[in-house]
Formats: C-alpha cells, structure tokens, sequence
C-alpha cells in the first residue's frame, strides 16, 4: 500500500513537471494589445491615476477622458502606446504630469494614426505639464481647442504629419528646449480674455526644429495685448516658408528675433517670412531682427551619433582591398600569378565575414534603442498555485488507473 501511494505521488509529479515543460517550451504568440504583455487602459478616469514605469508599457484601447478635477501622473520610464483603431490618444478636461528625466523619458508613441493631446472645447481647466518625453509618430502632438493650456519642455517631437494647434489658451504657453524632427507647425491664436493675469501669450524659446514638414509658426489671431513670442531657436534643414502670418486674421502679432537661421543673408531670411510684406491681405509684419550669428548655448543641438556607425564601416573593406588590386595586376608570369589570385580570394573572403556580421548588430542595436518592448513581444504565462493543484489532483487518479492496468496486463 505505501509502494502504490508513493508510484501515485511520483507519476503526479511526472505530470506536472510535463505540464510546466510545455509551458515554457511553446510561449504565448498572443500580442501586447490582449493583455499578455503591459497594461490595458481606455475609457473615463474617474479619480486620481499613476501609471508606473513597472506596468509599462501601457496600451490604450480606447480615448483616455480626462475630467475636470482628476489628475493622470505618468511616472520617468513610462512608454503609452496604442491600438490600431485608437485615433485620440488623450482627452483633457483634468490634468497630465508626465515629467520625466533626463536619463529616463516618458515615451508617447502613435502608431503613425492619431492625434495625442487634445482638450473639450467649453472646458476652461484642461492643462498638460509635459517634460522630458518623447512624442512621435502621430498626427498632431496638441490639438488645444479654446481655453486649455499646457507646458512643453526638454521633449523630443519627431514624425509627426499634421499641424498642431493652439485656440486661445487660457494661461501661457511656454514651449522651450524642444527638439523638433520632421514635424508639421504650430497654428497659434491668442486672446487675453481668457486668461487669469492682464496678457496671454505663447514663448516658443530655445528649441531646435529640423526637417519641417511646411510652415513651423503660423500666427492667426492676436487680441487684445496677447502676443507670440519666438525667441532663441535654431533652424537646420528647413525649407519653405517658416513664420507666416495668417492672410484672413484681423490682427496677429508675432516676435520672431534672435533665432539662429544658418545664415547672416537677410534676403535669404526673408524669404522665409510670410507677412504683409508679401501679401497686403495679411494683418502685420513680422519683426526677424536681429539675428543670431551662433546657435544659442541653451538651445538643443542636432543629435549626431546616429548617422558616425556608417562612414566608420564603410571604408574599411575599401581600405583593404586597395592593395591587394594593386598587386594582382604587376605580376605578369603565370607562375606568380596564380598564388595571388589565391591570396586575393582567401583575404577577401576574411574581410567580408565580419563586415556583414556587424552589419545586424547595428540595425539590431537601432531597432531595440528606437522602437519599445510593446506589441511583438512575448512572455511565458504564469503557473497559478490553483492549476499546480489541479494537476495533483487529477494525476493521481490518473496514475492509479495507469498502476492497475499495468497489475492486470502483467505475465503470470
């Protein structure tokens, strides 16, 4: 009897370690977006919310609405990505604070089809606090419809192919130390009705704007003593028209001195320059002068280590090809000839092998540095405690009736 609950308990266990074998050597192919990997989120918020670096990435399925009085806190090291059928990622009638760090950003990430930061038109308190983050791959980072306002500062934007906009925000904007990478403009309204103190406006200041897609500020409206200021930014790879005053405003009024432009030639600035100068339908003319000789010390530089990996693994194989074609042809005797033919092939073929395995490695480096653990990733499924039981308890039936028919079927 103690030998048959001692087989029982072994082939228990022999099932389950099979069970847990097969678990992990056959992993879930479900994506992100069903809740295998990362957090859900969608719908209302109905109270005060965090979102932490350790449920990261979060998944939105639906529009997150923000009401007035609560408040989203997105933690430094958060990624928000979205579904495919998600064409608004935020709602704001409350408040975001998403302030990273400079070693850990928070990540906003579009999926090339949505509009990221929208506010509800007759709410006055809709307000954004955005620092250290990464916005891209999107339609419009901000789409603030009357009355709301928010912060942009030290962020990177970047593939974003529509114009954002501002309509009359209720406080001042400040938009400063922002890298702009192939992005739409900034349509600028402003109003000192709606705000608390006796002007609004919006300082654009000390960002850094590379490859425009169109125009980078256009001024439509300016009331009352409201006034767009900008300030102290660089502009490398622009093309077109860069500030432009909106030809059917009544009245618009934009400070655009001391940006840096590449270029000291005033000509070349001006045709940059969409104002009444052009055009007598516009409202005002927008003062450039003077301009920056240098970019600002406080203003972000262009990123330069993506594009050094190429030029340093590209010459190399040249290098040393170069002397080899040069000895193949000096030596005309066919009995020196032939040595060299196979010197040539053996160096080549060495040269070539770590060429294109060092290849991958960059592209592989890039891909993992640029696009985050989100919806192709895989995880192993946890065992809950209760199917662990499960196990026990329908193996041992099971290896009762394997026992006593193997009893039954043994030779006399």
């Amino acid at each position: 009897m103690r030998t048959h609950k001692i087989t029982l308990i072994l082939l228990s266990l022999l099932l389950t370690s099979i069970f847990l074998t097969v678990q992990v050597s056959f992993p879930s192919n479900k994506l992100a977006a069903s809740g295998d990997v990362g957090t859900q989120v969608g719908g209302t918020m109905t109270t005060n919310t965090t979102w932490t670096a350790a449920k990261s990435p979060y998944i939105i399925t639906e529009t997150i609405q923000i009401p007035e009085d609560v408040t989203l806190i997105i933690e430094p090291g958060v990624t928000v990505t979205v579904q495919s059928s998600v064409n608004k990622m935020f709602l704001i009638n409350g408040f975001i604070t998403a302030q990273g760090n400079a070693t850990s950003k928070i990540i906003f990430d579009g999926n090339s089809n949505l509009n990221f930061f929208e506010t509800n038109h007759p709410v006055v308190t809709g307000f954004a606090d955005l620092d250290y983050c990464i916005i891209r791959n999107g339609l419009s980072a901000f789409w603030f419809t009357n009355t709301g306002s928010f912060n942009l500062t030290n962020s990177e934007l970047s593939n974003l192919s529509q114009e954002s906009y501002l309509w009359y925000p209720s406080q001042n904007v400040f938009i400063e130390y922002n890298i702009f990478t192939n992005t739409s403009g900034i349509k600028i309204g402003t109003d000192d009705y709606y705000t608390s103190n006796t002007t609004g406006f919006v300082a654009i200041t000390y960002n850094l704007f590379l490859n425009n897609q169109g125009y980078i500020i256009n001024n439509f409206a300016s009331y009352g003593l409201s006034k767009t200021y900008v300030n102290n930014n660089s502009f490398t790879n622009t093309r077109g028209v860069i500030f432009e005053v909106e030809p059917t405003s009544t009245t618009a009024d934009m400070n655009a001195s001391q940006n840096y432009w590449g270029t000291a030639d005033t000509t070349i600035v001006d045709s940059m320059i969409y104002d009444q100068n052009d055009d007598a339908a516009c409202s005002s003319y927008i003062n450039y002068l003077p301009l920056l000789d240098n970019p600002d010390p406080d203003t972000p530089i262009a990123p330069t280590p993506t594009p050094s990996p190429t030029p340093t693994e590209t010459p190399s194989p040249t290098l040393t090809v170069d002397p080899t074609s040069s000895l193949t042809p000096s030596p005309t005797p066919t009995d020196t000839q032939i040595p060299t033919t196979d010197e040539n092939s053996s160096s080549t073929t060495e040269i070539s092998t770590p060429t294109s395995t060092g290849a991958p490695d960059s592209s592989s480096d890039q891909t993992s540095d640029q696009t985050p653990n989100t919806l192709n990733a895989q995880t192993i499924p946890e065992i809950s405690p209760f199917v662990a039981l499960v196990i026990l308890i329908v193996g041992g039936p099971i290896g009762a009736i394997v026992l006593r028919k193997t009893k039954k079927t043994k030779p006399l």
